[in-house]
């Protein structure tokens, strides 16, 4: 896997095509071999003033496609991860999104890009009036892993934080709130280090460097340092430290978890100074349990979250547009509830369902889903997002995600 390394020297490669044949090389010596393919077919009805339907059809329908390949191999105290993926939407949404860039409203791009990144290691293809399409590296590190240090550079992923829904600690590409796919976080370009204590307490620390969008530049304001120390106590109390420049702000943040009748209590706060002057304070806390009830097992969470640069009204101060801008955020206003319920109805069949609720304006999204493992490599996923709430609100039917059906087909190998 060395030799991957060695010749892809972290420049950017125009063609991506070209890591494509270098991943394929690393096959035949990787000790780990595998991957995964998911089509996805998704129908969503907008009402008649949702703006996605004031610049496409009411109705939309789309084709989802992931496809991703997995090399992994170790050697002594050394390790390397390749991961190569295509991704695609063919259908409705493209169409309308390029139709609401062309009216001068910003629209999140749907596929992960890297304009922000160290590295550019993905490459747009086959772009058309009703496809998007890339093809990139998600994965591409190599790592040491001693007794005591561990030291990992490359594209990676690193998740903080005790969220189920929220991540307040979680500031390095985190999951969006309504994401159901969370088989792979996406990757960011990283030196990641941790130092194992002889009692089991350890320090992290990420130097995650980014370009500057506007000059293509890597700059130390776009950039990240972070550091977290993670300890028990008591035997009983998990604590989390964290400490971070973050986009020239400082990040200070705490962690803790606790087991409390039976349940598992969680709780986290961030205090971050932002650049205007003011001190935003986010938190999110959570307990679940799970128990048995008529020979069926349950699972089950609530959630509570507190958005520090949130807002009362759907208002977009200068810290929320920023972080809504890079993906650090998902929510406008300040305070939500969330919840969640598992019943494995069959050991091959579990019943899901979640919910996200805005205390401001009372609108929310109920989640509905079935997965059932068809096969031993086959999963056959089936799920309904349905909004609430009135046409001002911020998850409403005319202003949220629209009422949507999914079905989704994967296949691990």
């Amino acid at each position: 896997m060395m030799v991957v390394f060695k010749v892809m020297n972290f420049k950017r490669i125009d063609f991506i095509f070209g890591y494509f044949l270098l991943f394929v090389s690393s096959l035949a010596i990787a000790e780990e071999v595998g991957g995964h393919i998911k089509y996805q077919f998704a129908a969503t009805h907008y009402q008649n003033d949702h703006l996605y339907a004031q610049h496409g059809s009411q109705s939309q329908y789309d084709h989802f496609l992931d496809f991703r390949l997995t090399a992994e191999d170790r050697w002594g105290v050394w390790d390397a991860q390749v991961h190569y993926e295509v991704l695609s939407l063919y259908g409705d949404t493209p169409k309308t999104k390029q139709a609401l860039n062309n009216a001068g409203l910003a629209v999140v791009p749907t596929l992960t890009k890297d304009k922000r990144r160290l590295f550019r290691l993905t490459d747009e293809w086959g772009n058309s009036e009703k496809l998007e399409a890339v093809q990139r590296l998600d994965r591409l590190f190599v790592g040491y892993n001693g007794e005591a240090l561990i030291l990992r550079f490359g594209r990676q992923a690193v998740s903080w934080g005790h969220g189920f829904i929220f991540q307040p600690l979680d500031i390095f590409s985190p999951f969006s709130p309504t994401e159901i796919d969370k088989d792979y976080k996406t990757g960011d370009d990283m030196l990641y280090g941790q130092w194992l204590f002889e009692n089991d307490d350890d320090i992290q620390m990420i130097l995650l460097p980014r370009r500057n969008i506007e000059t293509n530049q890597v700059d130390s304001e776009e950039s990240s340092l972070a550091f977290k120390y993670h300890g028990r106590y008591w035997e009983q109390w998990d604590i989390d430290l964290l400490a971070a420049r973050n986009f020239d702000e400082n990040v200070f943040g705490f962690g803790l978890t606790k087991d409390i009748f039976e349940a598992l209590w969680r709780f986290d706060i961030s205090a971050t100074r932002l650049k205007e002057g003011r001190t935003a304070i986010s938190v999110v806390t959570n307990m679940d349990y799970s128990w048995n009830w008529f020979k069926k097992n349950f699972y089950g969470y609530l959630e509570y979250f507190r958005n520090g640069v949130g807002e009362k009204q759907l208002n977009l101060n200068v810290a929320l547009q920023s972080r809504l801008e890079r993906g650090e955020i998902f929510t406008r206003n300040r305070n939500y509830l969330g919840s969640g319920l598992q019943i494995e109805l069959t050991p091959l069949f579990n019943f899901h369902t979640n919910w996200i609720g805005n205390l401001h304006d009372s609108s929310g999204l109920f989640q509905i889903r079935g997965i059932y493992d068809w096969l031993e490599n086959v999963q056959l996923i089936g799920w309904l997002d349905l909004p609430y709430g009135d046409s001002e609100s911020e998850l409403g039917e005319n202003s949220g995600s629209g009422n949507k059906a999914y079905f989704r087909l994967i296949y691990y190998f």
